[in-house]
């Protein structure tokens, strides 16, 4: 009995024991579960600022800390309380319904575990800005606090001028600064040359545009100067800001009187539009008398020649001047030559030779008919007179004589003596200018263009047939036609990505293929903007590349392409625009193409599947074409730099690759 009564009471204390261990650990799992807990959220207490284009944290956090990802987060624009910009529910991030302007733009900052349900924003533009609604919910309580967004544009360099001022006393110059594109409204400051701040009797206005950008205007007496400038600067902080600088100084005549400097230019245009247009009258007059004395002395040794002859002519026939003039008197006595009866239409029959008369061949050069009775009047051959382009009709197949021309189209060859029988071949004739009609494709010609055209060689001896190419007419000093994909073309280079200054979410393969691969969570990386640059850097000459944006039907959902200069400022907070140094036509499946000017301008584009990127190093041009139309989509005409480094973004969350073509 003594030994069952102990193993009993042993049994009842091992009983108790594993009572007492498992109420210990009851109590702690019960107090980690939220559900049965309130809580509350901690925003920051002022605005969050950041530039347009960039990547921005709304801040979020659950107070007290525990894990928050069974819960419901919901992320919205006060102006948009029905629809959200991000929604987590069911322990993933919803698809719908979501504002379509924030699909693939939005993500929560990572953390969840230890209460962070901040949000990010990424490529913020200034339709962005404005109170954000960060509600948390479980299926007991929820919580909601706003965060307001502030988005800052850099707006453009200010443009300075002087005039005079009003009454003009005191040697005061009216100055004026104005500078567009900002948001929000910028700081104006006026300082001299040594850096302080002038404050005197300016004036500041400022004016909004429908897109909300802010433009400041200000003026300012200053008395003259010829070597104090004066500073203007528009900002926003230290890091965006622009400044212009000018001399506050009208350049006029030391002895100018007002109205009289205007009235002397005039005079003076005047004058020297009057000398202009007698010089050029008294050279043409110079050329006309030089002309008419050369036409006048022709005549006149055409005249002596004439009159030469006949003397000689009735000398010969044995009649003395007494006897001529005897002939001469009289209408009815007056005896026309050969030559004169011919040209007034008369039959002559001559019998004797001291009547000169032209050869036929003469008269056939002269356009006259020829009706010939012997052989001693020569009369040219069939060739000859083929050649001259008279018509040939002779009777009998044997005396029937091809012209050159027909002998060739003929496949003859043709052998004739002196330069009257030459006939052109069509490519002569077409490098003289002339018309080529030949029956036959055979003889067809193509000019140079046209055979460059179809994409054959031209060989061709002579400049007047030289087809200069894209490269030799750039050369040449002409102007290439941007509008032309195939002008272009012609400067493709080839360009290898460089892996080692890559986003380290972009995977390179063998330099030509790009495509994203995921973050991890606890990474910060070193810049937000996702992109990667090329090995080369162009800082003359034309270079022209292809980017594949597109592969079968699969449809990326970003990306963009382009230049940046040399050395650009990498940090996160620094938009991608040409202030900034980057040239990019970016894709965004919700927002369609664009470039990254501000304001972005739309571009309509059917289908896309290869860009095209001419860059002009010496006309400061970036053209960017679609391939598959061969059609141009957009010219940056203000790219300076030294140096270019061409680039490229696979886009983020995406995984579809781009290649260099």
């Amino acid at each position: 009995m003594f030994t069952t009564f102990g193993n009993r009471g042993t049994m009842h204390l091992g009983l108790c024991l594993r009572v007492l261990i498992l109420v210990a650990l009851t109590v702690p799992i019960r107090a980690a579960q939220p559900a049965q807990e309130t809580f509350t959220l901690t925003v920051p207490n002022g605005p969050t600022s950041t530039l347009s284009g960039s990547s921005v944290s709304l801040l979020c956090q659950v107070s007290p800390l525990f894990n928050v990802e069974p819960l419901e987060v919901r992320w919205y624009h006060s102006s948009n309380i029905h629809s959200p910009a991000l929604l987590y529910k069911d322990h993933k991030i919803q698809e719908t319904p979501v504002v379509p302007r924030y699909r693939g733009r939005v993500s929560l900052t990572g953390g969840m575990e230890r209460g962070n349900v901040s949000l990010t924003l990424e490529r913020v533009t200034l339709e962005d800005r404005g109170e954000y609604v960060c509600q948390v919910s479980s299926e007991q309580w929820y919580e909601k606090a706003s965060v307001f967004l502030t988005v800052n544009v850099t707006g453009r360099e200010p443009v300075l001028s002087v005039a005079e001022a009003r009454g003009g006393g005191g040697g005061q110059v009216n100055v004026t600064c104005s500078s567009e594109g900002w948001s929000p409204q910028p700081k104006l400051t006026w300082r001299n040359k040594d850096g302080a701040e002038i404050r005197n009797e300016q004036e500041v206005l400022n004016t909004s545009d429908p897109q909300g950008l802010v433009s400041v205007s200000s003026w300012l007496l200053y008395a003259c100067s010829y070597s104090d400038w004066l500073a203007c600067t528009v900002s926003l902080s230290e890091e965006a800001k622009r400044e212009g600088r000018i001399l506050p100084h009208i350049y006029t005549a030391p002895t100018a009187v007002p109205g009289v400097y205007k009235e002397a230019l005039i005079v003076t245009l005047i004058l020297s539009l009057v000398i202009i247009c007698a010089l050029c009258s008294v050279i043409l007059c110079k050329r006309r008398g030089s002309m008419w004395s050369s036409s006048q002395k022709s005549r006149n040794r055409s005249d002596q020649a004439e009159l030469g002859q006949r003397p000689a002519d009735q000398t010969e026939l044995g009649k003395g001047p007494a006897e001529t003039e005897h002939l001469i008197k009289g209408a009815e006595n007056t005896v026309q030559t050969p030559t004169e009866q011919r040209a007034a239409g008369e039959e002559f029959n001559l019998e004797a030779a001291e009547n000169t008369v032209q050869t036929p061949t003469e008269q056939r050069a002269a356009g006259n008919d020829v009706h010939l009775k012997g052989s001693e009047n020569t009369v040219q051959t069939p060739t000859e007179q083929s050649a001259a382009g008279n018509d040939v009709h002779l009777e009998g197949a044997e005396n029937t004589v091809q012209t050159p021309t027909e002998q060739s189209a003929a496949g003859n060859d043709v052998h004739l003596e002196g330069a009257e029988n030459t006939v052109q071949t069509p490519t002569e004739q077409r490098a003289a200018g002339k018309d080529v009609h030949l029956k036959g494709s055979e003889n067809t010609v193509q000019t140079p263009t046209e055979q460059r055209a179809a994409g054959k060689d031209v060989h061709l001896e002579g400049a007047e047939n030289t087809v200069q190419t894209p490269t030799e007419q750039r050369a040449a000093g002409e102007e290439l036609n941007l509008n032309d994909w195939h002008h272009v073309k012609i400067f493709k280079v080839n360009i290898l990505l460089d892996e080692k200054n890559a986003h380290p979410a972009i995977r390179i393969n063998k330099g030509k293929r790009a495509h994203y691969v995921k973050e991890k969570d606890t990474e910060k990386p070193s810049r937000t903007h996702l992109h990667v640059f090329s090995e080369e850097r162009f800082s003359s000459g034309q270079h022209y590349w292809e980017v594949k944006v597109k592969d079968g039907t699969t449809e990326k959902l970003s990306w963009y392409v382009g230049v940046a200069r040399e050395n650009v400022d990498k940090r996160p907070a620094v938009p991608l625009t040409p202030q900034n140094g980057f040239w990019i036509l970016s894709y965004d499946k919700e927002q369609g193409f664009h470039v990254n000017t501000d304001p972005q301008p739309p571009i309509t584009v059917a289908k896309l599947t290869i860009v095209g990127v001419f860059l002009d190093c010496d006309r400061h041009t970036l053209s960017f074409y679609n391939v598959d139309t061969k059609s141009l989509l957009y010219t940056f005409t203000d790219v300076k730099t030294s140096n270019y480094f061409p680039l490229l973004s696979p886009g983020r969350c995406d995984k579809i690759p781009i290649k260099i073509n």
